[in-house]
Parts: C-alpha cells; structure tokens; sequence
C-alpha cells in the first residue's frame, strides 16, 4: 500500500493520509503502519521534538515527497 494523497491542516501540517487501496488514515495509523514495514515508500524518522514521523523514501525526485503529492 502507498500513500497517494494527503489532508493537511490550517498550519500546513499532514493530518490524514488516503492509501492507494482507498483506505483514509490518520497519521499516527499511518505512522504504525508504516513502523511494520506495511506502507511502501517510507520511512520513520524523527521530527525535531524527538517525535516519531513518517516521511518519503529518500529517492532523487520530489515529487513523491508527502509535503507535495495532492491533497483531497
């Protein structure tokens, strides 16, 4: 499963992500998901705060950076 879009809020932070099997999660599923190796395309990291965060696949586009796919 992939992440194809994401909802962010008023601040521009990823609130929700819709997976390529239709299947809308919020990020800390997502984050789970994603921490078992069932989401493809990411990795979990480390936010600033020490906090755990998805993000995209190191890769030599950015267009499949989460920041920038399509919102819905």
């Amino acid at each position: 499963m992939k992440i194809v879009k994401v909802r962010k809020n008023a601040d521009g932070d990823i609130t929700n992500v819709l997976t390529s099997a239709g299947e809308e999660l919020d990020v800390s599923k997502a984050l789970a998901l994603a921490k078992i190796g069932t989401v493809e395309s990411v990795i979990v990291g480390k936010n600033r705060n020490g906090n755990d965060v998805i993000k995209s696949s190191p890769n030599s586009t950015i267009e499949d950076n989460l920041d920038n796919l399509p919102t819905f």
